[in-house]
């Protein structure tokens, strides 16, 4: 399968099965946190990178093959997923064959500032644009934008999106130390994000191998002194992944590794968990799969992660 990866382990969701409809690593930014990489493509051009039938084919094979698939269905790429121009028809016919299954879009929203791309989300469950920075500054060096972009319209395009939207708003606020959680950057994000009224501020920070090796997550302690300036809005600091009790066939463990982290690293925890087999099987697997040449393993956090061989 080409557009349909996973589930793969969300601190947020659960068993998230990805929905990819973008040409890898096509966006409009190039942040230094991103666990998929660096961007090979800066690109604000909407474009059809592949047929929607051809997207509802394959998510409809993966669900006949296993009915208890995930608990949500969620559009994430190693990209930006509104790029994709067929976005809203997208989702329509996601939402008529699977109405029961919470569908989410995550976003940079970098594009939200166009009426089409905005049309396209209000049908989602729940659409969950990120908001790193409001200043010039801070922006272009936590998000390395598409020069065209501006934070000033990239908040504009979020609260024109609020007044339309009928579904859970939830802005992700993601920190990196000594890049966006100083006190007057975070004053000023708060102020952006209260004007936005959304339901929920996820206050993230870098706990997966970063795109750039210089960007560090946040401790529990500044997580928590950050999200004070946000007052008397309903904050979630994201936590780790917690699995529900599942089962799942243990068949191509070996292809559904690479293609869980080939949009993400993980660890042999979180893979066992999301994939739903013994975290023995992982390792015997991964380990098989180290030898072909075709994973790595490194250290972040204190934590190792798979990745696959560049």
């Amino acid at each position: 399968m080409k557009c349909i990866f996973g589930p793969v382990p969300s601190r947020r969701f659960g068993r998230s099965l990805g929905i990819d409809v973008i040409a890898a690593k096509t966006c409009s930014f190039d942040c230094i946190y991103c666990e998929s990489g660096p961007t090979t493509c800066l690109s604000i051009t909407r474009q059809n990178f592949v047929d929607c039938g051809e997207v509802l084919a394959e998510l409809k094979a993966f669900t006949r093959a296993d009915p208890n698939f995930a608990d949500v269905l969620t559009f994430s790429s190693g990209g930006e997923p509104t790029l994709y121009e067929p976005m809203g028809e997208l989702i329509t016919a996601i939402k008529k064959d699977y109405p029961h299954i919470p569908l989410i879009v995550l976003t940079n929203g970098s594009l939200l500032w166009k009426p089409e791309v905005r049309r396209g989300l209000l049908k989602a469950d729940r659409v969950v644009p990120s908001l790193d920075a409001v200043t010039a500054e801070v922006f272009r060096k936590i998000n390395r934008p598409h020069p065209f972009l501006e934070p000033e319209q990239i908040v504009e395009g979020i609260r024109a999106f609020r007044k339309d939207y009928k579904g859970r708003l939830h802005i992700e606020v993601l920190l990196v130390e000594g890049v966006n959680d100083g006190p007057e950057e975070l004053c000023a994000i708060a102020r952006a994000v209260e004007s936005m009224t959304p339901d929920t501020v996820e206050l993230n920070t870098v706990v997966r191998p970063p795109a750039h090796a210089g960007a560090k997550g946040l401790s529990d302690e500044a997580m928590a002194r950050a999200a004070a300036f946000f007052g008397s809005m309903n904050v979630e600091i994201i936590g780790t992944f917690q699995a529900h009790e599942q089962e799942s066939s243990e068949e191509n463990i070996d292809q559904r590794i690479i293609d869980t982290v080939e949009r993400r690293p993980c660890t042999e925890e979180e893979l066992a968990a999301s994939l739903g087999v013994s975290a023995e099987r992982v390792r015997r697997e991964s380990a098989k799969l180290q030898e072909q040449g075709r994973l790595t393993r490194l250290s972040f956090g204190g934590k190792t992660f798979i990745r696959p061989v560049e």
